[in-house]
């Protein structure tokens, strides 16, 4: 069945689409070294537009799909890999190397995960979901719900065996990958090898803050069927109140704009407590005026976790649930922006 706004995804779970990283796969890429690799992907990714675009088009069997022995999804893992000796993953860009420190998401060259299974709890048009949950965050949200995954480091990932993985959850009857945390974005070189390894025609989703920067936007963008991106705060204030982020909004309007041109978006907006002006309302407008066909998820599951649970008198703003009055608000601002909202 199509999904108004996630029309592409809906093709690939019906067998009538090919997932973009297979695409990306089926590109012949040249072994290269230092600066050349930034080319040759610079040039890999016009051919990629060419090719996706004759492939929605002609609507291609992927039985007819050839793989190469070294191709432009291996490319971008060994350019992500590159970069590293200079992380600028996030829009913190603390530039650390990798290999040698962590920055502020206390990441290294390796992948951890906390947790990998099918997922009923997510929206309907993505259920069963095959969820990984990937340690650490570049957001330090004093509302965490998720402070055990994004404070510790749990299961080494090799990407061969979780490609293996993804295989068999998507036998089980998985409609989807679904790469979340903590965060995906400073673990997109580990994804990109893990992905590598799959052979079969799974929709990628990138379950994500979107405060990405626009350099690892130019190189996940290309297998990233759905980005199911969360949009926290209407304004920068609170973004740095709740987060400790800067700049938010210039960054996550920006992704979201770019998002929306490159592929489909399931947006997530979790509803605070006294934050309904500020933020909700400030999302939705901005929402309708600018990518208004995404799927729009209005969450009211919010509940004061963490510091806040432990600091409730710093926090008190949002130390407690949403009332009637706020959900009825929040519903309001949705029909005033006829937002495309999921059921």
């Amino acid at each position: 069945m199509e999904v108004p706004g996630l029309e592409r995804y809906s093709l690939i779970c019906s067998g009538n689409g090919i997932a973009k990283f297979l695409i990306a796969k089926s590109i012949e890429a040249e072994r290269v070294d230092g600066d050349e690799i930034e080319k040759e992907h610079k040039k890999l990714k016009k051919e990629f537009k060419k090719v996706i675009l004759e492939f929605d088009e002609n609507e291609v069997d992927i039985s007819n799909l050839n793989f190469p022995e070294y191709s432009f999804l291996h490319l971008k893992a060994d350019l992500l890999k590159k970069r590293l000796h200079n992380c600028n993953f996030c829009e913190r860009k603390c530039k650390v190397d990798r290999y040698v420190k962590r920055g502020f998401c206390k990441c290294s060259v390796e992948s951890y995960y906390s947790s990998e299974f099918l997922h009923m709890g997510e929206e309907p048009e993505l259920i069963p979901s095959h969820t990984i949950f990937f340690n650490r965050c570049t957001f330090a949200c004093v509302f965490c719900q998720n402070y055990d995954i994004v404070y510790e480091d749990d299961y080494l990932v090799n990407p061969r065996e979780m490609a293996k993985i993804i295989e068999i959850r998507f036998l089980q009857g998985s409609r989807n990958v679904n790469f979340v945390g903590g965060n995906p974005d400073q673990h997109a070189h580990t994804i990109m090898e893990i992905l590598s390894n799959v052979r079969l025609n799974v929709p990628v989703i990138w379950n994500s803050n979107m405060y990405h920067t626009e350099e690892l936007a130019e190189v996940i963008e290309d297998v990233v069927d759905v980005w199911l991106g969360d949009f926290k705060y209407g304004n920068d204030k609170c973004a740095e109140k709740y987060s400790k982020v800067k700049n938010y909004w210039n960054v996550v309007t920006r992704n979201f704009k770019r998002a929306y041109e490159t592929g489909e978006i399931l947006l997530r907006h979790l509803v605070m407590p006294n934050n309904l002006e500020c933020c909700t309302y400030k999302i939705a407008e901005w929402v309708s005026k600018n990518i208004p066909k995404v799927r729009f998820n209005m969450m009211y599951q919010y509940r004061p976790e963490f510091l806040v649970s432990m600091y409730p008198e710093k926090w008190k703003e949002i130390a407690r649930r949403l009332n009637r009055e706020e959900i009825k608000r929040a519903m309001e601002i949705a029909k005033e922006f006829n937002l495309n909202l999921v059921e």
